[in-house]
């Protein structure tokens, strides 16, 4: 299952995803940005996407939830009664693949309106990032740290390397050192 993150500039939302072969292909398809259509108390956009009605279509749908529409290769998110709706439940216009459910107070949607833009993106993705840049940085850190502590023999080594080539002074020049008496 992934997670999916829904904004718009009034809204964020988190959503989690099935694992049926519609919300694979919009998970490799993201990220996704479109414009909002209103039908009620349902949202939908179209996405660049097109895939066939699923063995799990189904038009009765619960507040929540998350779809998408193949005949109007659109994502949809229902919040609460559609012009469809018999009763309290959501209704879509016609069968829809659920894709997963909304975390949180699916509410803040009856702020969005139609004409707002909207932004599907991955939420994995966005936290792996930032992990490997630190993981780099740690390494880097690392290597660094590192570094010092190899580069210190090599540059103390040049200066000692001369004294201990040179031959040791023979006595007319330790006698030399000590005040010139032999």
């Amino acid at each position: 299952m992934h997670e999916i993150r829904i904004t718009t500039d009034k809204i964020e939302m988190l959503a989690t995803l099935n694992e049926s072969p519609t919300s694979e292909r919009i998970w490799d398809a993201l990220p996704i940005e479109s414009t909002v259509n209103t039908w009620g108390q349902e949202i939908y956009f179209a996405i660049p996407l097109q895939c066939d009605l699923g063995a799990e279509a189904r038009d009765r749908m619960e507040v929540g939830e998350v779809a998408y529409w193949p005949t109007g290769s659109a994502f949809c998110i229902f919040f609460g009664k559609t012009p469809a709706s018999k009763g309290d439940e959501p209704r879509a216009a016609s069968p829809v693949n659920p894709i997963g459910r909304c975390e949180g107070d699916i509410k803040v949607f009856r702020q969005v309106r139609e004409g707002d833009m909207i932004r599907l993106e991955r939420v994995d993705m966005q936290l792996v990032e930032p992990e490997a840049e630190e993981e780099g940085e740690e390494e880097t850190e690392k290597a660094e740290e590192a570094a010092p502590e190899e580069a210190a023999p090599e540059e103390a080594a040049p200066e000692e390397a001369p004294a201990a080539e040179e031959p040791p002074p023979d006595e007319a020049e330790k006698t030399a050192e000590a005040g010139g008496e032999a």
